[in-house]
């Protein structure tokens, strides 16, 4: 499966870099576990759009989005992972009891599943995504524990059975702790994120990495001699110039008045929805959510659409442990988190959440890449019809890779300016 080299090779194909998390966890007293325990893959291929995981998953993403927006006051352009970070903190959860553990599911099981329902659907999703054909699509898990503490063997064993995640023993205090760490997310994302992890700081206990890893070439690729300079008008009334794509194409399509919407296929079953608003973008991000996803899609219609898409390339990074907080994640992060699904004899808190992500997008494709580092230390289209659409996105937008097969929004984002 190693296509790396193949796609950085191709000519056009670019990198998207997405999310980096981290998140840090107060503790004392453990040694390392292990379990025998093995990922059995699951035969599911395609999962309801409306289930109920994958809602969490998509609306803990625009739920983020949302927030990460609000407090931004630089126009940054934006991009996460939701089902990245939604599957680091759903091995996290099989650690978490108590209030903390219900906190938990209030991002990402808020319509009450079982544990072994949830953990049996992440297995399904998993599954799903790496029996792909024509689209590469690579998630991977993996647990890295301080040689000195001991986690619980059946907090190993749930990550391995469910999430495949591999386990290492890791020595924190070895200058060279966090190089093998960014070397498996390095390996993992095939070379597009390489150092997430500046440093381990010997109290570290474990941290649960999550990678996702995304290869796209579109069904109808854009020409390059269509592309040029033209105008994008920015929030602020300002106008920059931008490598803007130009195409032609029968794509689905949908006009709600206050916003348009436009899905451009990947080869392989992902697609790419744009969101241009007539107004304020911020007011649409404010407005997204999962079931407006499925309201969205139900509407697109396939029409012949004049195209305009600027080329990306842009990087993100902030902390967003605060925002994780504000969605009612409060206890994991203080004096009164509960672990002990995790560590025995132990008291355990969030500290820190890292997110760092880039995007690079053009005629050919997309890949994309996620990691997501949890540290632990101690404590349907319809006719066609004759009528031309166009579809500028000449103004700053939203955008969502999605999963077609499952529903699951891969990648989440807001574009300001392109040039930036």
């Amino acid at each position: 499966m190693d296509q790396c080299s193949e796609v950085r090779n191709k000519k056009g194909i670019k990198p998207v870099l997405a999310v980096v998390l981290i998140m840090a966890f107060l503790l004392a007293g453990c040694t390392t576990g292990r379990s025998a325990y093995a990922f059995i893959p699951s035969d599911v291929t395609n999962i309801p759009l409306d289930d109920p995981i994958i809602l969490d998953i998509n609306d803990l993403g625009f739920n983020m989005l949302m927030l990460i927006n609000k407090a931004d006051a630089k126009g940054r352009n934006m991009i996460i992972s939701p089902v990245s970070l939604s599957t680091a903190l759903s091995i996290l959860n099989n650690g978490a009891a108590g209030t903390t553990r219900d906190q938990i599911n209030g991002l990402i099981n808020t319509r009450g599943v079982s544990q072994d329902e949830h953990n049996s659907k992440y297995r399904d999703l998993m599954s799903s995504l790496y029996n792909r054909k024509d689209v590469t699509i690579l998630p991977a898990n993996s647990l890295w524990v301080n040689r000195e503490y001991r986690v619980r063997e059946s907090f190993i064993e749930l990550a391995k059975a469910w999430y495949d995640a591999e386990v290492f023993s890791l020595n924190v205090k070895s200058p060279s702790a966090a190089s093998q760490v960014n070397k498996w997310i390095s390996d993992k994302t095939k070379g597009l994120i390489t150092n997430p992890v500046s440093g381990i700081d010997p109290s570290t206990i474990t941290l649960i990495v999550n990678t996702l890893y995304f290869k796209g070439a579109w069904v109808n690729e854009f020409s390059e001699g269509l592309t040029k300079k033209e105008d994008f008008t920015l929030g602020t009334g300002e106008t920059v110039q931008v490598d803007m794509m130009n195409g032609l194409f029968k794509v689905p399509y949908y006009n709600a008045g206050d916003f348009k919407a436009v899905k451009l296929h990947y080869k392989g079953g992902v697609s790419m929805l744009l969101l241009r608003p007539e107004g304020d973008v911020n007011e649409l991000v404010e407005s997204l959510s999962a079931d407006k996803l499925l309201d969205i899609n139900d509407k697109l219609k396939s029409f012949k659409t004049e195209l305009k898409v600027p080329k990306l390339s842009f990087s993100f990074r902030d902390e967003v442990g605060k925002y994780l907080k504000e969605l009612g994640m409060v206890d994991a992060f203080g004096d009164s988190a509960d672990f002990s699904g995790m560590v025995e004899s132990a008291k355990a808190q969030v500290n820190r959440v890292l997110h760092e992500c880039r995007i690079e997008l053009d005629e050919e494709g997309t890949i994309a890449a996620a990691a997501t580092v949890i540290v632990m230390a101690g404590m349907a289209a319809m006719p066609e019809p004759e009528e031309i659409m166009d579809f500028y996105l000449d103004k700053p937008f939203v955008f969502a890779i999605m999963d077609n097969q499952t529903g699951a929004v891969l990648f989440l984002g807001k574009v300001e300016n392109p040039a930036q």
